[in-house]
């Protein structure tokens, strides 16, 4: 945004520029030649007045003494002088050409016609478009004779150029401290304009204490005042909910715990045979999937907390400690666990989250896997952090399951025991460390549930 702020701003300032100096350098063309002109004009009146005295001669002849100062003129200014009598004849000249006849120049002719002339025509002796000015000599009355000064038009051009060259290095110049301006503008708004953006995604990674730097004042610190108020209410609107969560879960352990001693006396005082004992076992079922409900409830809520800081774990270790406690479990069903680990894996994540997460991984993997087959829990490090996969063979997911199956409540099969909360929270507690999970297909048929964490120094996953 920066440097399109900055193009937009000097973009602005040549298009300034240009709409104003492109009928300026055309007056100033304009102005610049005229000046010229006008002062070729006066230098000629001048000569035409030290010309009177070698023309007013009956028959005049070419003057040594009216050529030095022609001379001498032409030297210091460049052009070409010459002065003619009244038959056309040059009686001076500071090319040479004394004793020329010029009746052929029309310019010249004007001149002995008594009107002073000026202009561009086309010369045949230079090959080039030739500027003149040319004025009659009098005496009184009588003209005398003339006298014309002229240049290439490329020498005048040239002149007149140097003057809008200047006009053209000033603009350089103004676009040039645009440039710099717009920069320090520029870096200002996008300044206060990227700590607003850093903000908003702190809050969106759970630092809901992230708040906008308001200083400054302007339409950015309004934003950022209204962001505040925003972010407030927010914070206020997620704790309400993680408090109402924890709180209706942890009320209602209690009512179920002494629900389940209920039916479990109720069950304890009915005879085997009596007909009421299936339903009060259905009810005891109930009551203990309504209790893994809860639990999980207070889990998610814990997890929920995004207020927790993450810590250096040892991924390796900690899947080792966990294959170890569920192997007992997995044998009861003809269920091997195997591990594949290196000696150290050290990740980023809030404590205990790995090993909540390889629980909820291997306890849903057991659910579904059938006798005699294998689940493989890997850790493994790779550029982006440290993946810790569970591959078993059971039915797998169709892809719209596999999307679907870290929300909260789902759950693939309504037969099951499960509360739903389960890959939930596994969701929870891997964002909580910064780190991501996902569902793919595993190798051996079934399904692979993956986790990836951040190692230390790398950016939190977004």
């Amino acid at each position: 945004m920066k440097w399109r702020l900055v193009a937009v701003l000097v973009g602005f300032t040549a298009l300034v520029l240009l709409v104003q100096n492109i009928p300026l350098a055309y007056y100033l063309r304009t102005v610049e030649h005229d000046r010229i002109i006008t002062g070729l004009q006066r230098d000629a009146f001048t000569l035409a007045g030290l010309s009177v005295e070698a023309l007013e001669v009956a028959k005049p002849q070419p003057s040594a003494a009216l050529s030095a100062p022609l001379q001498a003129y032409a030297k210091t200014s460049g052009a070409r002088v010459v002065v003619v009598d009244n038959q056309g004849l040059a009686i001076a000249a500071s090319d040479g050409s004394t004793g020329q006849d010029f009746t052929n120049r029309p310019e010249i002719v004007e001149a002995l016609a008594g009107r002073a002339v000026s202009g561009e025509r086309e010369s045949q002796t230079l090959g080039d478009m030739l500027l003149f000015v040319a004025v009659p000599v009098r005496a009184g009355t009588n003209v005398l004779g003339a006298v014309r000064l002229s240049y290439p038009s490329s020498e005048v051009n040239t002149s007149v150029d140097e003057r809008v060259r200047g006009l053209g290095v000033a603009a350089l110049i103004t676009l040039a401290a645009a440039g710099i301006i717009a920069v320090l503008v520029a870096a200002t708004v996008t300044r206060r304009i990227r700590r607003l953006t850093d903000a908003a995604e702190r809050i969106a990674v759970g630092d809901m204490d992230a708040r906008a730097d308001v200083t400054g004042g302007g339409e950015i610190g309004e934003l950022a005042e209204s962001f505040n108020t925003m972010a407030d209410r927010v914070q206020d609107l997620v704790e309400s909910q993680r408090g109402f969560a924890g709180d209706a879960s942890h009320q209602l352990r209690t009512p179920l715990t002494a629900l389940r001693l209920r039916l479990d006396l109720a069950a304890e005082l009915m005879r085997i045979d009596d007909p009421a004992t299936e339903q009060v076992d259905a009810a005891r079922d109930e009551i203990d999937r309504l209790q893994r409900l809860v639990d999980g409830l207070l889990v998610l809520a814990r997890a929920d907390n995004r207020d927790q800081s993450t810590v250096l774990v040892d991924v390796s270790t900690i899947a080792a400690e966990r294959v170890g406690t569920w192997q007992s479990l997995a044998g009861e069903r003809d269920v091997r666990i195997e591990l594949d680990a290196p000696g150290m894996a050290i990740a980023r994540a809030v404590p205990h989250a790995v090993d909540q997460i390889i629980d909820n991984y291997l306890d849903n993997a057991l659910d579904v896997v059938p006798h005699g087959s294998q689940i493989l829990v890997s850790v493994r490090l790779d550029p982006a952090g440290v993946v810790l996969t569970v591959d078993d063979q059971g039915p797998g997911l169709a892809p719209a399951d596999r999307e679907r199956a870290f929300d909260r409540f789902w759950r693939g099969s309504q037969e099951g025991s499960g509360s739903g909360l389960g890959l939930a929270v596994v969701a929870s507690l891997a964002q909580a460390s910064g780190g991501t999970v996902w569902l793919d297909t595993s190798p051996s048929g079934g399904l692979r549930a993956a986790a990836r964490f951040r190692t230390p120094g790398a950016p939190t996953a977004r």
